[in-house]
């Protein structure tokens, strides 16, 4: 099993801890663990066809949270623009063409 497959995995476990009365901790531990399986599972398939496979852990940690982070927003809001034009025309779906980048 992969890391970010185990992290899920373990952030589902602590999501699940308390299902009657869920804790406010372990929700935030939750979501904070389910980040990083996130962030590894991204940085694994960047790094997987990387040509050089002896310096793909190298490159692995060159990867920083905060352009991830920005990156994504940037890509959310893109992606919330494009599905609300698309709204006001009456279109339901998502244009194929808001992925290619």
């Amino acid at each position: 099993m992969a890391y970010a497959d185990e992290l899920l995995e373990l952030a589902q476990d602590i999501a699940n801890l308390h299902p009657d009365h869920p804790h406010q901790a372990s929700l935030r531990r939750a979501v904070s663990t389910a980040y990083y399986a996130l962030f590894h599972l991204l940085i694994s398939e960047a790094t997987a066809n990387w040509q050089r496979p002896e310096l793909r852990a190298v490159l692995g940690r060159v990867f920083d949270h905060g352009p991830m982070k920005q990156a994504a927003d940037i890509r959310a809001l893109n992606l919330t623009n494009t599905s609300m034009r698309s709204r006001r025309k009456g279109r339901r779906e998502l244009s194929p063409t808001i992925f290619a980048r």
